[in-house]
């Protein structure tokens, strides 16, 4: 059977204000402090074919390709191509982004339900200002895009695309999605 556009929204819709709420209660669970911070951690970066970098104004872009493994912190990322910005002045990052078939994410944790793997044909990973808190801190942020798998713990869910927060465990995607929301041990 094809679904039509009608047909479509007429079980996605529902399914969707129940799925959001669902995925927001399990994933909006902070971190522990004790974990390192991602964002004040050294990028340690590889690749087996060529790269090169350019400078415009304030940003440095890094090009990298074949078998490319970036990390930051905790955070692993491997994918055939990959393209780094850095502020020149500052030396922070601005944004990740890894392609591959699929590229690959991991976050490792001390409690094995908190790791974080994800895939997708495109992983942007960057830092977003924390707008919750009073102190000046900032979020991990990583996006999936085409074809999107993410595990955190025995949790599961694949979208076109997932947007993750890592500190705060918040998740959202435009949908359509499927996946498991398995209860914590």
């Amino acid at each position: 059977m094809q679904l039509t556009k009608q047909t479509e929204s007429s079980w996605y819709k529902p399914l969707r204000k129940l799925l959001l709420p669902a995925l927001a209660l399990l994933f909006v669970t902070p971190l522990l402090a004790a974990q390192l911070s991602d964002t004040t951690e050294d990028i340690v970066y590889s690749a087996d074919g060529g790269g090169s970098i350019e400078t415009i104004e304030n940003t440095r872009t890094t090009t990298l390709r074949g078998n490319v493994r970036i990390q930051q912190g905790l955070v692993v990322i491997v994918g055939d191509t990959a393209r780094l910005e850095q502020d020149t002045v500052s030396g922070d990052l601005i944004r990740v982004t890894v392609e591959g078939q699929p590229a690959r994410f991991t976050r490792e944790a001390e409690i094995s339900s908190e790791t974080i793997t994800g895939s997708s044909a495109q992983i942007i990973y960057y830092n977003q200002a924390d707008t919750s808190g009073t102190a000046d801190s900032l979020l991990s942020v990583v996006e999936f895009v085409g074809d999107a798998s993410f595990l955190r713990g025995r949790t599961a869910l694949q979208c076109v695309e997932i947007k993750h927060i890592v500190e705060t465990g918040a998740t959202d995607s435009p949908g359509p999605c499927s996946g498991v929301l398995a209860p914590q041990q």
